[in-house]
C-alpha cells in the first residue's frame, strides 16, 4: 500500500513535466516559424526590389545604346519629343517588349502637361490630356515586360530647356572614347538637346485593391498622372498613385544629352 501511494504523485509529476516540455517545444517552434517568415519576407522584398530596379533600368539602357541618329528619327517617341520642341509636356508610352517590335512607336503615345491651356501651372494631381488614348498606357493585366507576367513598366520622355551652365571637358564624347585622341570633336559640336526619361516599374499582383480600380485611378487618360515631378515637386506622380494601393514600385529618372556634330566624310576639292 505504501508503494502504491508513493507512485500516484510521481505519475502526476511526470505528466506535468511532459506538458511543460510540450509547451516549451511549441513556443520554440512558433518563434522559429515567426523568424523564418520574417526572413522570407526580407528576402522576398529584396528580390522584388531588385527585379523592379532591373525592369526600370532596361528602357534607359536601350536609349543609352541607341545611336543619336536613330533616336532623332520620327518613328520613335524620343525623335518626336526632340523634333516637336515642346518642353511643357510629357510623352508617355508603355514598354511592351513582348508585343511591340518598335521600342517606342509614336502611334502608341499619350501627351500630358502639368500646365493648363492658359499656361498656368496645374495644382491638382490630375494632368491635362493633350492627345492619346488609354490603350497607349500600360495595361496592368497584360503589358508585362517578360513571360514571367509580373512587372509592368511605363516610360515618359520630356524635353529640357534650362541651361546646364559651363560644359565640362569631354561631355559630348561617346563612352569609351579616349579624350586625348578625340579633342578635336569639341570644335565640331554645333548644338545639343537634352531630354529627361523617367521609367516606372510596378508589380500589380500585390495590389490591395482591384486591378481595375488601380487602372482607372493611375493609368488612364481620364486621370493622367505626371511621371516626373522634378520641376513640380508638389505634385504627386504615377509612382505615388501606384504605391498608394500597396503595389511595389520603383521609379528611375535619367537625363540624356544628344549632341549635333559636323563630320567630314570626304576631302574638300
Amino acid at each position: 500500500m505504501r508503494i502504491t501511494q508513493s507512485l500516484v504523485p510521481q505519475k502526476g509529476m511526470t505528466l506535468i513535466t511532459i506538458l511543460i516540455i510540450l509547451l516549451l517545444v511549441t513556443g520554440i517552434g512558433a518563434l522559429a516559424v515567426k523568424y523564418s517568415i520574417t526572413s522570407l519576407r526580407i528576402a522576398s522584398n529584396s528580390q522584388v526590389r531588385q527585379l523592379l530596379i532591373q525592369s526600370a533600368d532596361l528602357p534607359l539602357y536601350i536609349i543609352r545604346n541607341k545611336s543619336p541618329v536613330v533616336l532623332r528619327r520620327l518613328d520613335n517617341v524620343v525623335g518626336l519629343v526632340i523634333n516637336s520642341n515642346l518642353p511643357d509636356r510629357e510623352y508617355v508610352f508603355c514598354y511592351r517588349p513582348q508585343t511591340q517590335k518598335n521600342f517606342a512607336p509614336i502611334d502608341k503615345v499619350v501627351q500630358i502637361s502639368p500646365y493648363s491651356t492658359t499656361g498656368a501651372a496645374i495644382t491638382t494631381d490630375t494632368m491635362r490630356l493633350i492627345s492619346g488614348a488609354s490603350s497607349s498606357l500600360c495595361d496592368l493585366n497584360s503589358d508585362f515586360g517578360s513571360a514571367r507576367t509580373g512587372v509592368v513598366t511605363q516610360v515618359a520622355v520630356s524635353l529640357i530647356t534650362e541651361s546646364v551652365g559651363e560644359v565640362e571637358k569631354g561631355e559630348y564624347l561617346p563612352e569609351g572614347t579616349d579624350s586625348s585622341g578625340a579633342a578635336h570633336l569639341g570644335a565640331k559640336i554645333t548644338g545639343s538637346q537634352r531630354i529627361r526619361v523617367t521609367t516606372t516599374s510596378m508589380l500589380p499582383a500585390y495590389s490591395t485593391a482591384s486591378i481595375s480600380t488601380v487602372q482607372s485611378q493611375c493609368l488612364s487618360t481620364s486621370q493622367p498622372r505626371l511621371n516626373d515631378n522634378t520641376e513640380h515637386p508638389t505634385l504627386k506622380t504615377l509612382k505615388d498613385c501606384i504605391s498608394g494601393y500597396g503595389i511595389p514600385v520603383v521609379s528611375q529618372t535619367q537625363e540624356f544629352t544628344l549632341a549635333n556634330t559636323l563630320i567630314e566624310v570626304s576631302k574638300p576639292e
